[in-house]
């Protein structure tokens, strides 16, 4: 009789460790499945995003894998979840170069997409030529434009020329005001002036230069 009564308490003991470990398997095998349905659906989010960053029409771009550093600064939560159709329950973080420029909610895990790229200061410059004694001043490479402002009093300005090419002429002086000048981007602008007394402050010069750097955008997407 005690046999047979020690032989059912076994019998109930491996039942018990038989559920025990078939509800703790599925238990991980649920989440095991969670895990693997939500990491391609972060990646997917986080790779969109990523994606859009660095494109050459993107918000924040000058052109494809280069982008402008006062529009990053600039990006907020709501632009850059709306950049890649994130819903409402997914967390995003946004680092360029290490550094965090947004991040919403808790990212405490989440799947992260890497990006290397270019990041260019295009904050304008002006400087105001010594024209004491000579009649040119150089730029540094590769600005896209630049901007000449003709004082009021300074009609004897008559000509400017970019790299030897004439894009600005007047032979009365030209007027007082801003002019805009297209310049190569291959080669080192340097713009002459011609006129009567030519003199410090007869003109200003404004430029956006093209300092870059490269960086590593790195988007990280908690669904």
């Amino acid at each position: 009789m005690r046999r047979a009564q020690a032989n059912l308490v076994a019998l109930v003991a491996a039942l018990v460790a038989l559920t025990t470990v078939s509800t703790l398997a599925v238990v991980v095998a649920n989440g095991a499945l969670a895990d693997a349905t939500r990491e391609p659906v972060e990646r997917q989010y986080a790779t969109a995003l990523a994606d859009r960053l660095v494109a050459g029409d993107g918000a924040v771009s000058v052109r494809e894998n280069v982008l402008n550093e006062s529009r990053v600064d600039a990006l907020d939560a709501a632009t850059v979840r709306a950049f890649a159709g994130l819903p409402e329950d997914a967390d995003v973080r946004l680092r360029v170069d290490g550094e965090t420029v947004v991040e919403t909610g808790d990212v405490a895990g989440g799947t992260t997409v890497r990006r290397v790229a270019l990041v260019v200061d295009r904050g304008p410059r002006t400087v105001t030529p010594g024209l004491d004694g000579r009649d040119r001043v150089t730029l540094p490479r590769r600005t896209p434009w630049v901007a000449v402002d003709v004082a009021p009093a300074a009609a004897e300005v008559t000509t400017v020329r970019a790299n030897g090419r004439v894009v600005l002429h007047d032979p009365g002086g030209l007027a007082a005001g801003r002019y805009r000048v297209n310049v190569s981007r291959r080669v080192t602008p340097e713009l002459s002036f011609a006129g009567a007394d030519l003199a410090t402050g007869a003109v200003e010069v404004t430029y956006a230069p093209a300092d870059s750097r490269k960086v590593v955008v790195e988007v990280t997407v908690d669904a």
